[in-house]
């Protein structure tokens, strides 16, 4: 007497998940010396030093992100530091107003004179209407999820470590000895 199918089923998807496996010619295993994936640490600061936001003077701009027009002013992200503030109202005469330091900072959106941008794991509200004197409006706490991984994928990292404090970037890294991969 043949079995059915029935109980041929398992053993047959457990082989096929095998062979397919098999073909993912890519995985390496971290603790492989010939892995040539690059390597990223975390960079850790403690919550009081995120979630300090001031109004500085203005600086150059070193790795900008995202810009937003409003009123003849230019609000350009800088990734992971803060926001530029540009009086534009005369694009040929551009003025560098300040700088508004929001660590961790890599998103923003205006309306009214009220200025969003994540901090790190919250969400801050900032009243931009004096741009040499910015404001923080509200807070709202934890908004966002902590950072588990490096934003770039098919890298090796160091897993972080909540104790050390909250990760607010990553830098590469010459020591292969990480246990984490994305």
């Amino acid at each position: 007497m043949m079995p059915s199918l029935q109980t041929k089923l398992p053993g047959l998807l457990l082989v096929a998940v095998l062979l397919l496996d098999g073909c993912n010619n890519n995985r390496v295993s971290p603790t492989n010396v010939s892995d040539t994936r690059d390597v990223y640490r975390p960079i850790y600061s403690s919550y009081d030093a995120v979630r300090s936001i001031q109004t500085l003077a203005p600086r150059p701009i070193r790795q900008a992100g995202k810009i937003y027009i409003k009123d003849g002013f230019l609000f350009v992200n800088e990734i992971g530091s803060g926001i530029h503030i540009v009086d534009n109202r005369n694009p040929e005469k551009p003025v560098k107003l300040s700088f508004i330091s929001i660590p961790a900072s890599r998103e923003l959106a205006i309306k009214d004179s009220i200025l969003y941008a994540d901090n790190a794991v919250d969400l801050v509200a900032l009243n931009v209407a004096d741009p040499t004197n910015v404001r923080l409006v509200k807070r709202i706490e934890n908004a966002y999820p902590v950072t588990a991984y490096p934003p770039m994928r098919n890298v090796r990292f160091e897993c972080p470590d909540s104790d050390k404090g909250l990760v607010v970037g990553w830098k590469k890294s010459d020591d292969k000895n990480v246990n984490c991969w994305r």
